[in-house]
Order: structure tokens, then sequence, then C-alpha cells
């Protein structure tokens, strides 16, 4: 006991190992010093983005080809979680309807009631997906995806810088996503997904006017800016 009680160990010594005794008895100190998704993972909204609700879904004849225009808003103030919050559901619309183009448009929740005013600012993230885009005129893959860095002011406007994702980098997010589900939908019908939409909307579901629908080549001129 006397040899015991003259051993001094350094202080650094001391000190790790008390933390290894703190951390190993306790997860929630883990989490703290070594970081929650080290131990425990991401959380799905970093895999698969947040939560949703549909705003309006509009289903339109262009140029011989059926588009699906999908808008939608979200709380996330996080770019990273905007875009794959809209990916997720541009692949959920894909699964369950068929369409030569599907958009969709991603609003902050304090974003714009009107359908006219979705648009400019009002867009935080935006997708585009074409199974054969070959016959969309602008379109030279599969998927063009925008993102605004940064939150949305309290309008719900956003004014960070547009971020344009690579094909590899929308595969890489697609891949890795463990949710494919839709948003929520408060208006929707039972048992139905799309509302149709041919020109002759009610309030809920106004019809799209062209002048105010940029074509896919616009959406690319605009992600490269």
């Amino acid at each position: 006991m006397k040899f015991l009680s003259k051993l001094q160990l350094p202080k650094k010594v001391v000190v790790l190992v008390a933390g290894v005794v703190v951390l190993t008895g306790a997860s929630g100190a883990v989490a703290v010093f070594v970081g929650r998704d080290a131990i425990l993972g991401p959380s799905e909204e970093r895999v698969s983005g947040t939560a949703c609700t549909t705003v309006m879904t509009l289903r339109q004849k262009r140029d011989g080809q059926e588009w699906i225009r999908h808008y939608i808003r979200s709380t996330a103030e996080d770019g990273d979680v905007r875009i794959k919050t809209a990916l997720r559901v541009a692949a959920a619309l894909s699964n369950k309807e068929e369409a030569d183009l599907y958009q969709v448009v991603l609003m902050d929740e304090a974003g714009p009631a009107l359908r006219a005013d979705m648009r400019g600012r009002a867009i935080g993230a935006e997708v585009l997906f074409s199974r054969d885009p070959g016959k969309i005129s602008g379109m030279t893959a599969p998927f063009q995806a925008s993102v605004i860095d940064g939150a949305a002011a309290e309008n719900g406007e956003f004014y960070g810088e547009r971020k344009a994702l690579s094909l590899a980098e929308i595969k890489t997010i697609v891949t890795a996503m463990t949710d494919k589900a839709d948003c929520l939908d408060p208006n929707a019908p039972e048992g139905t997904g799309v509302a149709e939409n041919h020109g002759e909307g009610d309030a809920g579901h106004a019809p799209a006017h062209a002048e105010s629908e940029a074509a896919p080549q616009e959406h690319a001129a605009a992600a490269g800016h």
C-alpha cells in the first residue's frame, strides 16, 4: 500500500484514464466527445431529407409529352437537407406516376401561397428527372438538381448562392437513401396521388401558365451562373 501511495502518475495519464472511464460509462458522453454521427450514424434527414408537405401537383401536356410539376414545402434550413428532400420526393413521384418529365420545386414554409409567386427567390431547391432525357429539350442526363445555400429569410425567400449538383453527387445521394416517401398531402383525396390539371384548375390547384414555366434548358442555364 505504501508503494501505491507513493506512485505518482503523470497528470496527462490521469486525465486520459479518467476520460476513458467517463466515456465508456455513458453513451451520451461518447456522443458529446466523439460525435453522434460517429457512434449512431447520420440522422435520417441527413441521409434522405426531412418531412415536407405537398402544396400542389400539376399534370401538363407539353410538346406531346406528359410533365408533372410537384410543389412542396419544408422547414429545412440546411441546403443539403433541402436537396435530399427534393430528390427523395422526385424518386417517390416517379415510382407512382407515369410521365416524361418530373419537376419538384421545394419552398420554405413561409413561402408564397399563390401559384404565380412560386418562382425565383421562392425556390430553395429544385429537381428535374426524366427516364428518357433525350426526349426532353435541354436535358442531357436523367437528373438536374440545384439548391440555394443558407436558410430562407423571414418572408420565405432565398438569397444564397445557387449550387448545381453533378450527376455523380446526385447518384451518391439517391443510392444512400433509406426513406423513399413522398410529402404529406393534406388535400389529396383518399387513394389518389396527383391532381390532374389541363388548364381548368380550381383555387387549390391553379393552372400553370406557359410563360411562367421555365423549360429544362433554361433551368440548366440558370444553374450554371
